[in-house]
């Protein structure tokens, strides 16, 4: 079998299969449908077999189609990749800092406080905070430069597996970092010095919805079975905490003092595994100075 393919029109199928209709991804592409539809039949035809069929809800891929949209992904992405080399061989640029981190305010708090004290030094800086899994998909599509995550010991051996399938380097920022419960100061635990792994189990727990059962309340020791509501983003967990009796289940640098207003934090005792503060970056990203500079300067704060 001979194929022309051109990234181009693995995007076209790709914006299709996002859509699931012909109309709004044609749209999208600004191109007519008819255009559209020509030349994901001619794409058909090279391949020999069907990506798309019609169904009662939409455009939906066939088995095949499914197998070829995730080779598809993963070549438009490289070519992105491949378009970027002079910004990735360059790390003196000019746009600053480009972080992305598991939801950790003091993670933030460091970022500006570095700015603040390198005088704003570059006028471009970028800080994106979201879940585990979206940050690990932002750096592994260079997206943002460096990437920061805290994860229990135990799970290391998939995180270096992950690593070097992706061509990634991960880096230990800080050991042992204290997990902790994050309480509304009403609640019956308010005036605890320390909670048990054990204690927790007689309420509801607040986590967020990136983190899986084995990667997260699992190391801890929490049972499977458990009464949990998974929150997204952290001002909702924040929001859920303060109107309910749930406890929420984070980090020691995971809150910060704008955070914790109406809350407290407690330390969780008896944990099953160490958890520890990493940092990763695409093994091809070379730092610059500012970069560098930047993950001392964590070093030296995590270290206090």
């Amino acid at each position: 079998m001979r194929l022309n393919l051109n990234t181009q029109i693995l995007e076209y199928a790709l914006e299709i299969s996002r859509c699931g209709s012909i109309s709004r991804a044609a749209q999208n592409l600004f191109l007519s449908q008819p255009n559209l539809s020509t030349n994901i039949k001619a794409l058909e035809e090279s391949l020999g077999f069907r990506i798309f069929t019609r169904s009662s809800k939409g455009i939906m891929p066939t088995p095949e189609g499914e197998m070829f949209l995730k080779s598809a992904e993963i070549i438009v992405s490289e070519m992105a990749n491949i378009r970027r080399i002079p910004e990735l061989c360059n790390p003196d640029r000019s746009e600053g800092l480009s972080v992305v981190c598991a939801y950790s305010s003091y993670i933030l708090d460091l970022t500006i406080q570095f700015i603040q004290l390198s005088e704003w030094k570059f006028p471009q800086n970028t800080f994106k905070e979201t879940g585990l899994n979206h940050m690990l998909e932002d750096i592994i599509a260079k997206d943002y430069r460096l990437g920061f995550f805290y994860d229990f010991e135990c799970n290391h051996h998939k995180r270096q597996k992950l690593a070097e399938r992706y061509f990634l380097d991960l880096n230990l920022l800080k050991r042992n970092i204290p997990v902790v419960a994050m309480i509304s100061k009403n609640h019956p635990l308010a005036n605890r010095q320390s909670v048990s792994v054990e204690e927790l189990r007689d309420y509801p727990l607040v986590v967020y919805e990136d983190f899986a059962y084995d990667d997260w309340l699992g190391p801890i020791g929490i049972d499977r079975h458990a009464s949990v509501l998974y929150i997204f983003d952290r001002g909702g967990m924040l929001e859920t905490l303060r109107s309910s009796g749930g406890v929420g289940i984070a980090t020691g640098h995971a809150w910060g003092p704008r955070d914790i207003r109406d809350a407290i934090e407690i330390p969780v005792t008896g944990t099953r595994s160490v958890l520890n503060q990493y940092w990763i970056k695409a093994s091809d990203c070379r730092l610059g100075s500012f970069e560098r500079q930047f993950i001392d300067f964590l070093k030296a704060e995590f270290e206090k």
